[in-house]
C-alpha cells in the first residue's frame, strides 16, 4: 500500500481483525452474523465498512445485488503501524523499555521468557 497506513478506531478495527479472520473475501451479512451480539445494525456495519473503503483499507466487489469486501492491507502491515503507535506512546519507542514493564508486572512467564530468548537468537542469526 502506498499511501500511509494510519491507527484505526476501535470499531473499525474489530470490522478488519473480522475480516482478516475470514481468510477470503466476504459479503456484508457475514460481518451482521460476527457481530450480532454487539447489536450492531445493518447501516452502523455499512457505514463502517464505507469508512474502511474510503480510508483504503478494504476493497469492494458487486457480485450480483451484493458487495464483496477484501482487504486492502494485510494484518501484518497494519499491526506495524499499531505497534510502533503503541510503543511511541507508553514505551518512548523502545522494545525494551516495553519488556520491562512486563517483566516488572510479573506479566512474563518462563515460557514467555524462553520464546523472546528464542526470538533473539533467530534474529542475531539473519
Amino acid at each position: 500500500m502506498n499511501k500511509k497506513v494510519k491507527k484505526l478506531p476501535e470499531t473499525e478495527l474489530e470490522i478488519m481483525l473480522c475480516l482478516w479472520d475470514a481468510g477470503e473475501s466476504v459479503q456484508r451479512s457475514y460481518f451482521n452474523t460476527k457481530f450480532a451480539d454487539k447489536g450492531w445494525s445493518d447501516s452502523t456495519i455499512l457505514t463502517m465498512l464505507s469508512r474502511l473503503t474510503e480510508k483504503g483499507f478494504i476493497t469492494f466487489t458487486k457480485n450480483g445485488n451484493k458487495n464483496v469486501y477484501s482487504p486492502a492491507i494485510s494484518r501484518e502491515e497494519y499491526m506495524q503501524v499499531e505497534n510502533a503507535s503503541f510503543l511511541g506512546r507508553l514505551h518512548k519507542g523502545s522494545i525494551k523499555h516495553f519488556v520491562a514493564s512486563l517483566a516488572e508486572a510479573d506479566s512474563l512467564s518462563s515460557d514467555d521468557i524462553d520464546e523472546l530468548e528464542n526470538l533473539l537468537k533467530q534474529l542475531r542469526e539473519k
